[in-house]
């Protein structure tokens, strides 16, 4: 929902440019085959044997099979369900078993997929383009001093763009959160946007926690999180658009330890749950509320506009230059 406007990239329609997840790694074992709908648009995804993660366009280009539903890992290909055609992870046809050669223009879209910090992330840009930026390493991500991901997935009907504004959003912190933040500030270079945040929340489950934190974005989708507390945790707070209107929400969190923290304790349950119900406190307001293009402010709100500054050059096409040095 949003107001009428002038400016054609103010309610940022369509889908933004940018790394999104799409799986942890757990989610995906070696040889499976799962298809996949995000950007309006069916995709299959597979891990071939050899443990490399790969997406294509769904459907075969042959009589147009979806390749996520019976399709299967053959070494590093995937082979269609209904006439066996193979393809690889660049989406060239490597063989056909009833015919004697292969037709050259046998091909199915490819995309550009990595895999790190135990996630799996996909490019998307409308335009077509290659990656401009790659996504960070998490260097401080070791499971020998933190806890494998905790991760869960819910799908909301909302525009990705309410999401982001949380991280100006200074005022909505005690309403909605019950937490007092006590420093604040924001800072935006290039796809980097960031928060610097420190105060005492007051969770759900009772008590009070003494944070300090670096939330930042990688782009208009990925979120690090960076929290000292009672534990110090690392936290993904992740988000990928289906269709218009409506995302898959991802939240992850890996607690630092010292070889001696008991992963299955109430306590570490506990606190995990409070930091997913916290940020899920949210999702109510996201999905009925309306998009203020102007939006009246007083002098304690974050800096809504420069949020939307940055969060636009994710939606506008990029210059020519800038295309070529992403192919």
């Amino acid at each position: 929902m949003s107001e009428s406007t002038h400016d054609p990239l103010a309610s940022f329609p369509g889908f933004p440019r940018g790394w999104f997840v799409i799986q942890f790694s757990d989610e995906l074992a070696p040889g499976e085959v799962k298809p996949l709908r995000y950007f309006g648009k069916d995709f299959v995804l597979f891990r071939t044997e050899s443990g490399e993660p790969a997406i294509l366009d769904a459907f075969c280009p042959h009589l147009g099979a979806h390749l996520g539903y019976g399709g299967k890992v053959k070494g590093d290909e995937i082979e269609c369900p209904f006439h066996a055609w193979r393809f690889d992870g660049r989406g060239k046809c490597t063989a056909v078993p009833y015919a004697t050669k292969v037709p050259p223009k046998a091909k199915i879209g490819a995309h550009h997929v990595v895999e790190k910090n135990g996630m799996i992330y996909l490019w998307h840009d409308r335009d077509g383009y290659g990656p401009d930026w790659e996504v960070p390493d998490l260097p401080e991500y070791d499971l020998a001093h933190y806890l494998e991901w905790n991760h869960s997935i819910i799908e909301i009907a909302t525009h990705p763009r309410e999401i982001v504004e949380n991280l100006v959003d200074t005022g909505h912190f005690m309403p909605v959160h019950g937490t007092r933040a006590e420093k604040f500030r924001n800072e935006f270079r290039g796809h980097v946007g960031v928060q610097y945040n420190e105060g005492v929340a007051y969770p759900l489950g009772g008590g009070e926690d003494h944070y300090a934190l670096t939330a930042t974005y990688y782009g208009p989708a990925y979120m690090v999180v960076h929290m000292k507390g009672v534990l110090e945790s690392i936290i993904i707070n992740s988000h990928t658009p289906i269709e218009e209107g409506r995302l898959h929400l991802r939240f992850a969190v890996s607690l630092k330890h010292d070889g001696n923290i008991d992963r299955t304790s109430q306590f570490v349950a506990q606190y995990i749950d409070n930091l997913r119900r916290g940020y899920l406190q949210d999702v109510a307001i996201w999905e009925n509320k309306v998009f203020r293009e102007r939006p009246i402010l007083c002098d304690g709100d974050g800096d809504i506009g420069a949020l939307r500054r940055w969060y636009r050059q994710f939606y506008e096409p990029r210059e020519p230059f800038e295309r070529q040095a992403a192919e």
